[in-house]
């Protein structure tokens, strides 16, 4: 690495001429510091340049041990954290250290100096939070972090929690809430044994900071007296007793965007068992910062949509068909807070399934329903997922649709629309009802309202309402059997699942729609590709110069 360093310190005068070996084979020059204002000083600053600087490496700026959990905008590292080398993009190695040198000055010494960074620990409180955790961390820690399952509280309360062995993850909840079982289901080999805890769940008003944590057990004291009442201290403090091992106690202290925890000392070894070895982990002496993880489904399914996932926590879908179509839109409708989801599907997976189908090669010969629940629940524990392997018609003939939110059929059987209509005339619910067409030139989802009919009389509509009049070769049937099936791939289908899942949420979302029926419609040319003589409809002809277009009638 060949720099001139001259030119630049006429610039920067405070950058030092000796150079100096880092580890891992980077180099510093470290920088002169200012007369520092009383409590703003650190021990020493520093240009630092990574090994294959400049084709590879980067230049940072370093600050001293002392500056962590001190100054803002410091990593654990030391390096400051601001807008520092932009890379080889066509600036010089000189320029690149002209503008990160230029940067500190000015993002970062200058207002430091000045106060004007003071306010900036506020702004990303859980960053400085995991810093301080990492200093803490060790591979005796009875306990490794807190995952909270639920809103944060109005007010302080003292709650049971679960320490989850031999993962020694604490779940903030006790067993009566039904997520805590799924949750804890979905650790699989982490949670194999339950231990109780006890926890003081304080909610808070503002981010916790470095100036603002409680730095001891007095300081922790302190805030359980003032938040807790009499009868919760006692209940906190001096909890009901498992005479040979006691109960682990931790101050939870949170809101609905950030968390923080401390584990009391006090409390027994965490005795974890691993096959024929056994190892206690011991209690801390003092208190012990825990990272907290919100698990809850305003957090994992809400991330924008927090206005509706307490509405979709609460509602009931069926889903008639979970195969290449249905078993991705069921994934979306998990992922997107659906609170209970009912599977109903009598096929079993098999190898001409796998290439479009939500499952693998390893549930190959198990029932689809079951196989989807069991892998949707493991991953989306926020979702209560019921299967069942029977036929539409047959479940339709044993369950009412009285207290169903949603029917979602995605079978395309005449049959089982023909017993959902009856069904709704019994209780009437929404229903939408989605197919594609071969190929997927065309995708449609009919939004159908409760008291809105979908067939008229004898008559099913669902050829009329198609983009394209397909001859009858188009439909393969397999060999060794008279199953019958359609030629598309899972990237054309990915267009339905997007169009048929979205229209699925707003109809939950909002019942009160008039009936609609929205088509996702291919090109000509897409059509030409796939099959000679193929035209689209009239009404569909608006699609014919585009790649795809976007369709939306209404349904009478």
């Amino acid at each position: 690495m060949s720099l001139d360093l001259s030119r630049i310190r006429e610039e920067f005068p405070y950058l030092q001429p000796k150079q100096e070996s880092r580890p891992g084979r980077a180099v510093a020059y470290r920088l002169d510091l200012p007369v520092f204002p009383c409590g703003r000083s650190f021990a020493w600053a520093e240009l630092r340049l990574g090994h294959g600087f400049p084709e590879h490496g980067r230049a940072r700026i370093v600050l001293s041990p002392d500056a962590v959990l001190r100054v803002p905008h410091v990593e654990s590292t030391g390096a400051l954290c601001i807008d520092g080398d932009p890379g080889p993009r066509g600036l010089s190695p000189e320029d690149r250290l002209r503008l990160l040198l230029w940067r500190y000055q000015t993002l970062f010494l200058e207002p430091w100096l000045k106060g004007d960074l003071d306010g900036d620990f506020d702004s990303e409180p859980l960053n400085y939070w995991e810093i301080r955790v990492a200093q803490a961390r060790s591979r005796e820690d009875p306990v490794t972090e807190i995952w909270t399952v639920d809103d944060c509280p109005e007010r302080p309360m003292v709650r049971e929690g679960r320490l989850l062995l031999p993962g020694r993850i604490v779940v903030a909840a006790g067993e009566e809430l039904p997520l805590t079982n799924r949750i804890v289901a979905s650790l699989g080999p982490r949670a194999t044994q339950r231990i109780r805890v006890r926890l003081a769940d304080i909610p808070i008003a503002y981010p916790l900071t470095p100036q603002t944590w409680p730095q001891d057990q007095s300081e922790l004291n302190s805030l359980l007296k003032g938040r807790l009442t009499s009868e919760q201290q006692i209940t906190f403090c001096h909890p009901i007793r498992n005479v040979a091992r006691g109960e682990h106690r931790i101050v939870l202290l949170r809101n609905h965007e950030y968390g923080f925890a401390f584990l009391l000392p006090g409390g027994p070894p965490t005795v974890v068992a691993r096959g024929k070895t056994t190892k206690a982990y011991p209690a801390p002496a003092t208190p012990h910062p825990l990272s907290v993880t919100r698990i809850d489904p305003s957090w994992t399914v809400g991330r924008g949509q927090y206005h509706v996932v307490y509405q979709r926590q609460r509602l009931r879908v069926v889903v008639l068909g979970v195969g290449a179509l249905g078993s991705p839109v069921v994934e979306h409708l998990a992922r997107a807070g659906i609170g209970r989801i009912d599977l109903v599907d009598a096929d079993v997976l098999s190898t001409a399934n796998v290439g479009r189908h939500l499952l693998g090669v390893d549930d190959v010969g198990h029932p689809k329903a079951e196989a989807i629940a069991r892998r949707l629940i493991l991953m989306h524990p926020a979702t209560r997922i019921e299967s069942f392997k029977v036929t539409g018609e047959a479940w339709l003939r044993d369950h009412a649709l009285r207290q169903v939110d949603l029917v979602i059929d995605l079978t395309g059987e005449p049959d089982v629309r023909w017993s959902v209509e009856k069904a709704r005339e019994r209780h009437p619910c929404p229903l939408l009802i989605g197919w594609m067409e071969p190929y997927v030139a065309a995708a449609h989802a009919c939004v159908l309202p409760a008291g809105s009919s979908w067939s008229k009389g004898v008559h099913d509509p669902m050829k009329d309402l198609q983009a394209v009049t397909w001859p009858e070769g188009v439909i393969s049937r397999e060999p060794g059997c008279s199953s019958r099936f359609q030629s598309y791939t899972a990237v054309a289908a990915s267009h339905a699942v997007a169009l048929i899942a979205e229209k699925a949420l707003e109809l939950a979302d909002n019942p009160a729609q008039l009936p609609h029926i929205t088509s996702w419609v291919r090109g000509q040319k897409y059509l030409d590709h796939h099959y000679r003589n193929l035209t689209l409809r009239e009404w569909a002809q608006v699609a014919a110069a585009h790649d795809g277009m976007i369709i939306e009638r209404p349904f009478i």
